[in-house]
């Protein structure tokens, strides 16, 4: 007879799916954790009852998993599951494969004719498939973000650059109809002559100044 984990090592608990078998201690890999019971039924049988704990042991016989003494129909799938299914005989088991902590959730993989039927319509809600999708949103989200943004700086530059042809055009038409800006430039040519005339003065009178002082000293000399 195999030996299975104590009642008290696990326990039911709230999921991401509803109900769930949770770890009480630690189990570690390779420890048979649990049975799963049920009566044996011939596969017209089950085919006929047609719910969702039956267990299919091979192409004759299959355990209906839906009696409340079996606590094992609380193990949900998982895609990266903790645990896997042994088949000995005419026995299911539910063994670790990994160590399990205490208060981890306890999962084995339900297979791909199970998961197509029952669990791909409504979406896996295993912890694995849950951060894909987070993942695959968040990608999605930046994404967008960024196509926003090159969309952005497409637009800005195709907006007209300021001094560009319009800058130009407004340019040239402001000097050719600026009357009143011409009348300014005489202004400055005269004040820059007369800065000129008075340089000039000046110069000549810096030359003539030497001149005089000699001459005073010549007549000084001669008397």
């Amino acid at each position: 007879m195999a030996k299975f984990l104590s009642r008290r090592s696990y326990r039911v608990g709230k999921s991401a799916t509803g109900l769930g078998l949770f770890a009480n201690v630690p189990i570690a890999k390779g420890t048979r954790i649990i049975r799963y019971w049920g009566p044996k039924l011939t596969s017209q049988q089950a085919d006929a009852r047609d719910n969702k704990y039956m267990f299919e042991i091979n192409s004759r016989w299959t355990i209906d998993g839906s009696i409340r003494r079996n606590t094992a129909r609380y193990v949900n799938h998982a895609c990266r599951p903790n645990a896997e299914s042994d088949i000995i005989g005419h026995l299911v088991l539910i063994r670790a494969i990994k160590n399990i902590a205490p208060g981890e959730e306890i999962t084995y993989d339900y297979g791909k004719d199970y998961f197509n039927t029952y669990i791909k319509p409504i979406g896996c809600k295993c912890a694995s498939c849950v951060a894909k999708r987070k993942r695959e949103r968040a990608e999605a989200r930046e994404k967008a973000r960024r196509a926003k943004m090159r969309a952005a700086r497409k637009a800005e530059k195709s907006k007209p650059q300021a001094g560009g042809i319009d800058g130009a055009a407004k340019g040239r038409g402001a000097k050719k109809a600026s009357p009143a800006g011409t009348k300014k430039q005489p202004r400055r040519k005269a004040a820059r002559v007369g800065k000129a005339r008075s340089a000039t003065k000046s110069r000549a009178a810096a030359k003539t100044r030497p001149a005089k002082k000699k001459t005073a000293r010549m007549l000084s000399r001669a008397a």
